[in-house]
């Protein structure tokens, strides 16, 4: 006589249908091929293109300080004319 008494009938409630599985399609990539190949490409061409641009502004600098030079000179004199 020791039965628990069940307060709600499991008969009225539908029991879950099972979930279908996903179908997962075919890879067309091999996963086996790595791409370390082409990421080394990549990160080699990034790294000429700022060698080239820090060189070209190695070769630039003699002329650049040359121009502000220039540019200083010039800005002086115009200051002693408008003095005077």
């Amino acid at each position: 006589m020791n039965t628990k008494p069940r307060l709600v009938d499991p008969a009225w409630f539908a029991k879950p249908k099972p979930i279908p599985k996903k179908v997962i399609p075919k890879q067309i990539v091999d996963p086996k091929i790595s791409n370390s190949f082409m990421i080394n490409c990549i990160g080699f061409l990034i790294l000429c293109i700022g060698g080239i641009c820090i060189y070209q502004r190695y070769i630039d600098r003699d002329k650049k300080e040359l121009e502000n030079l220039n540019l200083i000179i010039g800005l002086n004199e115009y200051v002693k004319e408008n003095i005077k």
